[in-house]
């Protein structure tokens, strides 16, 4: 009686069994028996295309050589000094103890310090000047005030706490240039012209709608 052919023998050299019922690899279309019917059991080159695959595709990170830095990064952070690699953390010479490092020479640092300290010096009397000017405005200010109130006219029944001190200009072909004058801070603007009209001894049409203001009562300079 003739042997029946039925099943195919597996195609891994040290198993070659034959099973009856074999399986098909979707990868590499071999043959194989129930235990080596996985890719990874007979070892299917479709299965290591994938793997390098996979190896090629994963992003690349650089490690830091700062010692006891763990860090990575995706870029290279090259230090263009010793041309180490570094994460953004150490990328500075000072911050990974660059070996390349250039220490201040002893003379260069007198130097540095020289240069600083006349700098503060100058700094120091530029500061000194302005206060001694900014001293000097204010006691001019102060004693121009005091001659002007020592040499203002106007109306003596006033309190001094109701007093405001004025220069005030005149018009033109006026015996006087300005005349300092002091004035009730309660009085409204036409009876302070009113007032340095008469102390003036000016024409004053200033109640007349026609008339020509014979006096600027923008004041322009005001002291008090």
């Amino acid at each position: 009686m003739a042997e029946l052919d039925v099943g195919r023998h597996c195609q891994v050299e040290r198993c070659r069994r034959r099973d009856f019922l074999p399986f098909v690899c979707d990868g590499c279309s071999g043959v194989f028996c129930l235990e080596h019917r996985s890719r990874e059991s007979h070892s299917c080159p479709e299965v290591t295309v994938i793997h390098e695959r996979l190896k090629s595709d994963k992003p690349t990170s650089y490690p830091c050589s700062f010692k006891d830095c763990a860090e990575r990064e995706l870029v290279p952070v090259t230090c263009p000094y010793c041309e180490k690699n570094f994460c953004l953390r150490h990328r500075h010479q000072s911050d990974h103890e660059c070996e390349k490092l250039e220490i201040p020479r002893p003379r260069m640092v007198a130097t540095q310090k020289l240069v600083k300290d006349i700098i503060d010096s100058k700094t120091g009397e530029t500061a000194s000047k302005r206060r001694k000017g900014a001293k000097n405005s204010e006691t001019a200010a102060k004693v121009a005030l005091m001659k002007l109130k020592m040499r203002a006219d106007g109306d003596k029944s006033l309190p001094q706490t109701e007093r405001v001190y004025f220069q005030v200009f005149l018009p033109k072909g006026s015996k006087e240039k300005s005349k300092p004058m002091f004035f009730c801070h309660r009085w409204s603007i036409g009876k302070v012209i009113d007032f340095a009209a008469s102390l003036t001894s000016l024409k004053n049409d200033n109640n007349k709608l026609t008339a020509k203001v014979t006096i600027d009562y923008n004041f322009p300079k005001a002291l008090g």
